[in-house]
């Protein structure tokens, strides 16, 4: 519990100078599988991707302690923009709720920062969120924004179950059209091959975009990652590639798109404790 604590005061410091919402989703790993995660939301960014993610993180605990946790730093390049940010989630498994908090800096673009909670409704598969991002942008009036976000998990045998996710951006708008819906789904097709897609903007025919991407784990301690993705791009769909490495509590991530427009590509660092 003391460790949780660090790292949520660390991180309230860190984020009093400044994330642009974008740069926080779009970890290395996200932005590999074309930027789904609605339903992944399983590692330090899931306060921001579905904080209904915090609930049933599945991060390991170190013996003897109580929460689990998760931390990535990222830098990108974002259609040739230069970005960077660090996001944090931990969870205590034994009450299934987890926080998690993150800041985030877009060249030119703008800057925020954000914080969530989450949890498992009893013993049941499913769980619920909410998160409040702060965005200041370069040019245009602050914002502040709560999302709400749910999960459900479908159980498979001898696999991981089946996730379904629901966020609500903006869900305080008066109005509904001021609000956007995002529905995803990530299927564990074997132990070593997950497959995602989201659907952003569902209710809004006009801004409506879809995206899919898969992940595969080999190795002989099944320590890498490749990943590959379609990205809707609203006239057809860019490819994005990544891969990961991991050893003992550390993790590795690069990721690049192909776009009509500039270099888009990231790389990052995480580390569960």
């Amino acid at each position: 519990m003391k460790s949780l604590w660090v790292v949520a005061v660390l991180a309230c410091v860190v984020l009093a100078s400044g994330a642009f919402a974008q740069g926080l989703a779009l970890t290395p790993r996200s932005m590999g599988m074309a930027g789904v995660d609605v339903a992944i939301a399983d590692d330090g960014a899931a306060w921001f991707q579905n904080p209904a993610g915090l609930g049933t993180l599945g991060l390991k605990c170190e013996e003897g302690k109580t929460w689990g946790n998760d931390i990535i730093g990222t830098y990108a390049k974002l259609m040739g923009d230069s970005a960077w940010g660090v996001t944090w989630s931990g969870w205590d498994p034994a009450k299934m709720l987890g926080f998690g908090a993150g800041y985030g800096d877009i060249q030119d673009e703008g800057k925020g920062f954000g914080v969530g909670f989450g949890m498992n409704v009893g013993t049941s598969p499913f769980s619920w969120g909410v998160n409040v991002m702060r965005q200041e942008p370069e040019f245009g009036d602050n914002e502040t924004t709560f999302a709400l976000g749910a999960l459900y998990r479908v159980p498979q045998r001898d696999k991981a179950p089946i996730r379904l996710g629901l966020r609500v951006d903006d869900a305080t708008q008066q109005f509904s059209e001021g609000r956007q819906f995002d529905f995803g789904v990530a299927w564990p097709a074997t132990n070593d091959l997950l497959i995602a897609a989201d659907v952003n903007s569902f209710n809004d025919s006009d801004d409506r975009t879809f995206n899919v991407g898969a992940e595969y784990a080999l190795g002989t301690y099944k320590e890498w990652r490749v990943r590959a993705g379609a990205v809707d791009n609203g006239d057809g769909h860019d490819l994005a590639l990544g891969a990961g490495y991991a050893w003992k509590t550390w993790r590795l991530d690069a990721a690049w798109q192909n776009t009509d427009f500039d270099n888009t590509w990231s790389v990052g660092a995480g580390f569960g404790f």
